[in-house]
């Protein structure tokens, strides 16, 4: 299949320059490395450092590139900066990704033995509308055969830097500040426990989440389920599960709506991110 939004057309390619992206990439482009070891990177080195960069801005970080009115760059920006950051295939769909309600499905195995599984996962999908009417389908051999996740959000970050920010940063402050007056009004020793907080602190890790994203790798392929990925902000991974034949990832963006996420990381559902446990860089203690 080629790259595609399941039942939308082809978005336009917004104009160069116009993306919060390139907005950064031409700012920062000439800013010198912050480790002066590595002051003789490539061209190609430096952009995919100022990509990981932005999306680890977080949303705060990232609000001063939100410009309504960016800068046109010239016709060499373009060629030796922009163009080059990613296959321009995918710049059409750059500003559709922003709503979290929007699932994503990311081919990453093009096993040629594999064919048929691959088509049967795929008709899974049709069926369960994992990934519904308005996702984005990420499969393309050219640019995602033996990229991990990691790589796949280089190429297109914006999946999780188009969030709504000032709706996610509330509701994500807003569900840890409740949280921390509960503790406090409880015997409760907060953050004692590991295994506890897992579920304690679920409904705060529900609103760390700014997109969810269903992947298909080897193990789905052998019949292990799809790996269902939650990020954060900054990209790093909130919880995952593989999905199962009972219905709990069905439609999920319709479930999203509903508030089944909450639910779902309320009863410690899936794996924590290595960056939600402790000593990760948002792990316990957590703080506003």
């Amino acid at each position: 299949m080629p790259l595609h939004i399941r039942d939308v057309d082809t978005p336009d390619s917004p104009p160069w320059g116009s993306l919060p992206l390139d907005v950064y990439l031409l700012s920062e482009w000439e800013t010198p490395h912050p480790d002066p070891t590595h002051s003789s990177e490539t061209p190609s080195e430096r952009r995919s450092r100022l990509i990981r960069q932005f999306i680890q801005l977080g949303t705060p970080g990232r609000e001063p590139y939100n410009c309504r009115s960016p800068p046109q760059p010239t016709d060499a920006e373009i060629a030796e900066i922009l163009r080059p950051a990613r296959p321009e295939a995918l710049r059409p769909y750059a500003e559709f990704s922003g709503s979290l309600e929007e699932g994503l499905w990311l081919r990453l195995s093009y096993d040629e033995k594999k064919k048929e599984q691959h088509r049967a996962v795929w008709a899974e999908n049709i069926d369960s509308d994992f990934v519904g009417p308005d996702g984005i389908v990420l499969d393309d051999k050219e640019i995602f055969a033996g990229a991990d996740l990691a790589r796949a959000l280089e190429i297109f970050p914006e999946r999780v830097t188009n969030e709504d920010s000032d709706i996610y940063l509330e509701r994500r402050d807003t569900a840890l500040r409740e949280l921390r007056e509960l503790l406090a009004d409880s015997d409760v020793e907060d953050e004692g426990d590991w295994e506890r907080d897992v579920g304690l602190y679920g409904v705060y890790h529900s609103y760390c989440v700014v997109t969810h994203l269903f992947i298909e790798d080897e193990q789905a392929l052998d019949g292990g389920g799809l790996l269902h990925v939650f990020l954060d902000d900054c990209g790093n991974m909130v919880r995952q599960w593989r999905t199962e034949n009972d219905g709990g990832d069905d439609n999920y963006d319709g479930a999203w709506k509903s508030g089944i996420l909450k639910e779902a990381f309320s009863y410690g559902r899936g794996e924590v991110g290595a960056a939600y446990r402790p000593g990760g860089v948002r792990g316990p203690p957590y703080a506003l």
